[in-house]
């Protein structure tokens, strides 16, 4: 039998959530949302919710060091560590009565931890050969859906600063359209940390059949957008709770964004150098 490892079994299904098959990474996601569902779910009830075997659930158990399903579901109930769902503290992780500094704290060590994973899991080599590209493109076309499209704006921004011709498109219709006029030498970024947004996915799919290059920025190497970019950008960060995924994603993908952008500027300096040079006296007399 596998021996339990000490400590909070939420916590362990963060620690290996990245590396986990994808069978078991459906279920574990679904246990970092709501684990108290979980532990009031029977087997073939979880089996159902998710669209996978017993055996996958049974073998999620065993890795977490577990003898079975209903040692998960007794861990579960009484983790200390697993957030309550709809709740202040579960939602947020931070205690309504903590001091600021312990605020302060708790979000510095959230977020440097989900920067420093990002940056980590990143395979460097892509991240050269998608700057060589974006540098080099006749267009650059950006879009990400809800919490992304923050992300997708801030690059545009950072790109059409240093003289790329980039287009930001958060509607999902304009969007297509742009990738159907795409051309030889375009480059097109998709950003969605599940890599299963729906819009994301359409427009990865529809970018198959252009000729441009298409870059996904995600956080899940087996997700659909990943498989259907040409190149892949995975951060491949776990969960971790003072506030909602979606906030954590965008501190993995403005990692990204950061690494990216100084590629590129690396790789044209002279057109970084002189671009900057011109933006800044364009506005220089509006900054008071």
């Amino acid at each position: 039998m596998p021996r339990q490892r000490d400590g909070s079994t939420v916590e362990r299904i963060r620690e290996l959530l990245p590396g986990m098959p994808a069978a078991q990474r459906t279920l574990a996601e679904l246990i970092l949302v709501d684990p108290a569902g979980v532990a009031r779910t029977t087997i073939l009830d979880l089996s159902e919710r998710c669209g996978v075997s017993t055996g996958s659930i049974t073998r999620l158990c065993r890795a977490l060091g577990l003898s079975g399903y209903a040692a998960l579901r007794i861990a579960l109930a009484s983790d200390p560590h697993a957030p309550r769902r709809g709740t202040w503290d579960g939602e947020v992780g931070i205690d309504a009565d903590d001091g600021i500094d312990h605020v302060a704290e708790v979000v510095a060590r959230s977020v440097g931890r989900i920067v420093a994973e990002a940056i980590a899991h990143l395979d460097l080599t892509d991240v050269e050969r998608a700057a060589k590209l974006t540098s080099s493109a006749g267009r650059v076309l950006i879009s990400g859906i809800g919490g992304s499209a923050t992300v997708a704006s801030e690059l545009q921004q950072r790109l059409y600063r240093i003289g790329l011709p980039t287009w930001d498109w958060s509607d999902p219709h304009v969007a297509l359209t742009g990738v159907a006029l795409t051309q030889p030498g375009d480059v097109l970024i998709l950003f969605s940390h599940s890599g299963r947004t729906e819009e994301a996915v359409a427009m990865a799919t529809e970018a198959r059949r252009r000729p441009a290059t298409t870059i996904a920025v995600t956080n899940d190497p087996s997700s659909p957008l990943a498989e259907l970019a040409d190149i892949a950008l995975v951060t491949g960060v776990s969960q971790l709770g003072f506030q909602h995924e979606a906030a954590l994603a965008r501190h993995a993908q403005l990692a990204v964004v950061d690494l990216v952008y100084i590629t590129v500027a690396r790789t044209a300096l002279d057109r970084t150098t002189r671009s900057i040079e011109v933006t800044a006296e364009a506005v220089r007399d509006r900054r008071r």
